[in-house]
């Protein structure tokens, strides 16, 4: 198998009969689920992050099947909040529904992203936090200029760091 990244949401892979073999397919009996799921297999192989939704075109030939795919990453909404202490309170308030979560500290605020599909805990933190309009490159511009301090489930990590004991 062989993976090209085309640009920053779309690759081109190219597998070989040989790769088509080893799975016991030949390129006229692949269908367009099993080229979903090797695609994914060869996405985790190359040690390559898809979140979201795929979608992708696949070529078989005689002598292979090129596939493109392309992928979009959940969309995910931006909160500030001004100090530690309102943070926590939001943390708190989510318990053990708090989502999948990134924490970065950026112009003297502390800035949480979430998944949009995390509807009920969107509300919550609306109740603590600012919600920032989604600007175009603000998450480049908070991976520049910002400190990330957690990765994946911040929430819960805040959680464990500060226990509602400690205060």
């Amino acid at each position: 198998m062989t993976i090209q990244p085309i640009g920053a949401s779309s690759v081109a892979l190219y597998l070989t009969p040989a790769d088509l073999r080893e799975h016991g397919l030949t390129p006229e009996e692949l269908t367009e689920e099993l080229a979903l799921a090797l695609t994914r297999r060869a996405f985790a192989q190359a040690g390559i992050p898809v979140e979201g939704t795929m979608e992708i075109e696949a070529y078989p030939e005689m002598c292979g099947v090129l596939v493109f795919a392309r992928f979009q990453p959940p969309a995910r909404s931006w909160f500030t909040f001004p100090d530690l202490e309102t943070l926590l309170c939001a943390a708190r308030s989510l318990g053990d529904a708090a989502p999948d979560t990134d924490l970065i500290w950026c112009a003297g605020r502390y800035w949480l992203n979430v998944p949009r599909t995390a509807e009920q805990a969107l509300c919550r933190l609306s109740e603590f936090a600012e919600a920032e309009e989604t600007a175009p490159y603000l998450d480049a511009r908070l991976g520049e200029h910002g400190r990330t301090l957690l990765t994946g489930g911040a929430l819960a990590a805040l959680l464990d760091y500060f226990p509602e004991e400690m205060i």
